[in-house]
C-alpha cells in the first residue's frame, strides 16, 4: 500500500492508507484454432420497441429477424457485437433480441 497525505482545513496531514487492487489477467487464446465454433438460438419480438424503452445492457437488433445484434450501453450509445465498436444513437425503434 502507499500512503497518501491529505490537508483537512490547513490543521494537520492526515496520512491515509491507499489501497492497490491485485485484478485476475485474462487468459489469451493463441489463435483462431484453438477456438470453438458456437450457433446461439435466440428469440426476437415481433413488434419494434422505442429506443428510449430498451434497458441499458439490453440486446437488440434493427432487423425482424435478429440479424446483427447490438447491446444497449449508454441512453445514447449502442456497442456492435459483431465489430466491438460503439455507435451513437439517437433514437428509432429496434427489435429486442433474448438470448
Amino acid at each position: 500500500m502507499t500512503e497518501v497525505q491529505t490537508q483537512q482545513n490547513g490543521v494537520k496531514p492526515v496520512v491515509k492508507q491507499k489501497r492497490i487492487r491485485n485484478l485476475p489477467s485474462l487468459s489469451l487464446t493463441s489463435n483462431a484454432s484453438d477456438m470453438a465454433d458456437v450457433t446461439y438460438t435466440c428469440k426476437v419480438d415481433n413488434s419494434p420497441t422505442s429506443w428510449d424503452a430498451l434497458p441499458i445492457n439490453a440486446i437488440f437488433s434493427l432487423s425482424s429477424d435478429g440479424s446483427y445484434p447490438k447491446l444497449k450501453i449508454h441512453k445514447s450509445k449502442a456497442c456492435d457485437l459483431r465489430t466491438s465498436e460503439s455507435i451513437p444513437v439517437g433514437g428509432g425503434r429496434c427489435y429486442r433480441v433474448f438470448f
